[in-house]
């Protein structure tokens, strides 16, 4: 069982220490059962035994104790089981490269992250839990042979046959399950399209309908494979059931026409059967959340693994191109101490084709972008602009050429470093509402800002987060942009971010904002179709079939 396999893994604890606990707790509760028999036999002959109450309140205060040490140690071991698990995941996913990440599927990550992290957390205790109802019915069972072999050999033969037809059922309800999971996920899927495409849906009554009927139908399975699995839960609870009531029987039929002296322990033994029913129960009825728990789990390490192996693959690449020497990152931190220039030098990036569409490729590209200018870069739609961006930005590695900082090459193993030293508000942007990574903010500086952008009046900054993110598309770009600055980073890359503000805002952001922004020094990016505003540039680069087929200087500065 899986479930099992990330207890040992992971766990902190000595798991034998956790069992003990609740072994301990078990016989407890065992030795309550036995003490109740007892001090039941003597008050039918009208005697009160003190001792076997104070016998009583001993078991009760060692139960007390072993439940509440064994459950405080089990609740934070759970707790710091999946805390590690989530970390692990997060770890992947910061390390993965974005193709690899559009590859595996957010939403699956997403999913991972949140309803399948959520079941294992369900079915942790339960097992843990489980544990100590077995050890239970061990020691029920132990107490019912002591008082009459025949009886015990009875409800044991039943219990073998009543498992193994348990057994051999539930290899079916597993395969429902996993059915009924992926028909989830399918509706899901759909539900996400017509949330995010809400606007999309509204313009095209027949993709509305088509998407409702797609929804509907994959509403009608996930409905059909969860009741034929509940159905089969139920048959098999209603199976259970019928053993206990055959189990009963046995005891009060069956056992007193095989034992002469069965009459002196009727009572005891049909007391320890009916006892036996709760932990059985509470061991059938967890069986459901182990079996999708494991389903979860296997969904988990299937995204872990995909991270993992693409990162081998990385890490393989970055070491056939071999490791940085401590002199070279050297040279380089001393470059982006003193960021004046980035270079471009037949630069080249593809993407593979597939056997449903072509590759592209990007390249040579041949560039620099200095200090204190603004460089324009444009072009068609997909004509390689944002992927140019990626590779400029160290996003996406080179396939060949080079990266030059202040004329200091850039080593494929310092993207990371590389890229710590850029500001971006690209086209696909999301907005954070914590400023994450800014620790000391300036309140002059931000309200200068918020005023610079015309939006001091619906927002402000509170504990290192924008009071909301609820507005226009092109106030939300403003408070990315606003994000961008705070980091005082020496790069600053901005994709398409004109695009969607009003032709007021627009002339503030060509004729007001970037000039300021060049006066600080940086070195500035833009992606822009705006002809109108072109000659706010110092350099302007256009793009066709991934190429820069003309670079231009303006007289604006």
């Amino acid at each position: 069982m899986l479930l099992i396999d990330l207890l040992r893994s992971r766990t902190r604890i000595d798991l034998r220490h956790a069992v003990g606990l609740l072994s301990l707790a078990s016989i407890a509760t065992t030795m309550v059962l036995i003490i109740v028999n007892l001090a039941a036999e003597q008050a039918e002959d009208g005697v009160a035994s003190m001792r076997y109450l104070g016998m009583m309140a001993l078991s009760l205060i060692g139960y007390i104790w072993a439940q509440k040490k064994s459950s405080d140690m089990i609740a934070a071991e759970v707790e710091h089981i999946l805390h590690q698990l989530r970390l692990s995941l997060f770890d992947r996913v910061r390390k993965a490269a974005p193709d690899t990440l559009a590859k595996v599927g957010q939403g699956a990550v997403q999913t991972a992250l949140t309803q399948e992290m959520q079941t294992v957390s369900a079915a942790l205790p339960l097992m843990l839990n489980g544990v100590q109802q077995v050890v239970l019915i061990i020691c029920v069972a132990a107490y019912l042979a002591w008082l009459s072999t025949f009886a015990f050999v009875m409800i044991s033969v039943l219990a073998v046959v009543v498992s193994t037809i348990h057994l051999q059922r539930m290899r079916k309800i597993n395969a429902a399950t996993r059915d009924a999971i992926d028909d989830e996920n399918l509706l899901f899927g759909g539900l996400t399209d017509l949330l995010h495409g809400f606007k999309e849906v509204k313009m095209n009554s027949r993709r509305r309908d088509a998407l409702l009927g797609a929804l509907n139908d994959r509403s009608i399975r996930a409905r059909d494979t969860k009741s034929v699995v509940k159905a089969q839960w139920s048959r098999e609870f209603a199976l259970i059931q019928l053993a206990f009531y055959g189990m009963m029987a046995a005891m009060v039929f069956i056992v007193p026409i095989f034992t002469s002296d069965y009459h002196d322990v009727a009572v005891q033994t049909t007391t320890a059967a009916l006892f036996m029913i709760g932990p059985i129960g509470a061991v059938v009825a967890s069986v459901p959340s182990f079996t999708d728990s494991d389903v979860a789990l296997r969904k988990i390490n299937d995204i872990d693994h995909q991270l993992e192996d693409a990162l081998d693959a990385q890490h393989a690449n970055e070491a056939t191109n071999g490791t940085s020497s401590p002199e070279t990152l050297e040279k380089l931190r001393s470059a982006l101490g003193n960021f004046a220039e980035i270079s471009l030098r037949d630069v080249r990036f593809a993407y593979p084709g597939t056997t449903d569409s072509p590759g592209f490729a990007v390249g040579p590209i041949n560039a620099t972008f200095k200090k204190g200018e603004i460089t324009f870069i444009t072009g068609g739609n997909g004509a390689g602009k944002s992927t140019i961006i990626a590779v400029l930005t160290g996003l996406r590695p080179a396939a060949s050429g080079s990266i030059m900082v202040n004329d200091c090459p850039l080593p494929s193993d310092a993207l990371q470093l590389y890229r710590d030293h850029f500001a971006t508000v690209l086209s696909d942007y999301h907005l954070f509402r914590e400023l994450y990574g800014i620790d000391e903010i300036d309140p002059k500086r931000v309200e200068t800002l918020l005023k610079q952008m015309e939006i001091d009046d619906k927002v402000e900054i509170d504990d290192n987060a924008f009071s909301t993110t609820s507005l226009s598309q092109g106030q939300r770009k403003r408070l990315a942009l606003i994000a961008a600055l705070l980091e005082e980073k020496p790069v600053l890359v901005l994709d398409e971010w004109a695009a969607d503000q009003d032709p007021h805002f627009r002339s503030v952001f060509y004729e007001k904002i970037l000039p300021s922004l060049r006066k600080q020094g940086k070195i500035i990016i833009c992606v822009t179709h705006d002809d109108r505003w072109f000659d706010a540039a110092d350099t302007i680069y256009h793009v066709r079939d991934g190429e820069f087929v003309d670079g231009r200087q303006t007289t604006s500065a």
